[in-house]
């Protein structure tokens, strides 16, 4: 972080660039004094629409994730909707959404789950058909059930996998987030760097698009010290697929 400042400040000292385009790091710190009050509000409007749509994909993708890679048969069925699915980016839906959900939190989390239910969906189904038969198979000699397996066995072994899904949605799911607003202006830091860049207020604008990047960057880092709390037998939640 430091060694970006110091290039920033380096650049646009030197006249490299016209500060007009790039502001000093000094004037993107006064547009972010001079309207706090909106930057707050704005990051307060996107870490929930963050929250609501990585909440739903963590939940369906793990809970699908689990039926698919337990039955042959579901997963062979699914297999071609998978590949269609998922390559779609969720900024082609936007029309789509706000037809369906209208402009607001309920479109916006709507996309950001869509795209960040991928990689907890995909990362569960593959750990779930890499367990070990032999663990099922002792799991159901001392006479656990099928729920009894979800519970004491495939959550268990799966764990670390779904969590690298998780963290690779959790980055995901702020990018879209604030994709989304940029795009249709509905609020949160992405309305806020419209708002600001159509007004022509370059350093709040860039205050926002830095506020971005640190939410991610500090997103990434919290959820990496939950998991190492919640798995401490796992050193680096990092397993599984991209």
């Amino acid at each position: 972080m430091g060694v970006v400042i110091g290039l920033w400040t380096v650049i646009t000292g030197s006249g490299a660039v016209s500060t007009d385009n790039i502001p000093t790091v000094a004037a993107v710190v006064r547009g972010a004094a001079g309207s706090w009050q909106d930057l707050l509000s704005s990051l307060g409007a996107t870490l929930e629409t963050w929250a609501l749509g990585l909440a739903i994909a963590t939940v369906a993708g793990v809970t699908l994730g689990l039926l698919v890679g337990l039955s042959q048969w579901a997963d062979s069925a699914t297999d071609v909707i998978v590949r269609m699915m998922r390559p779609l980016p969720s900024l082609a839906l936007i029309p789509l959404a706000i037809l369906v959900a209208g402009l607001g939190v309920k479109m916006t989390s709507g996309l950001v789950a869509f795209a960040a239910f991928w990689p907890v969906f995909i990362n569960t189904r593959y750990a779930v058909r890499q367990i070990e038969p032999r663990l099922l198979d002792s799991g159901r000699a001392v006479g656990l059930g099928r729920w009894g397996l979800i519970r004491r066995v495939v959550i268990p072994a799966t764990a670390p996998t779904i969590a690298t899904g998780v963290r690779i949605s959790v980055g995901l799911a702020i990018v879209v987030t604030v994709s989304v607003e940029l795009v249709v202006g509905t609020g949160g830091l992405g309305g806020y760097v419209l708002a600001a860049e159509q007004s022509g207020a370059t350093g709040q604008m860039y205050a926002g698009v830095v506020v971005g990047g640190i939410l991610g960057w500090a997103l990434n880092l919290l959820f990496l010290a939950a998991a190492r709390a919640l798995m401490p037998w796992q050193a680096v939640v990092g397993r599984g697929l991209g």
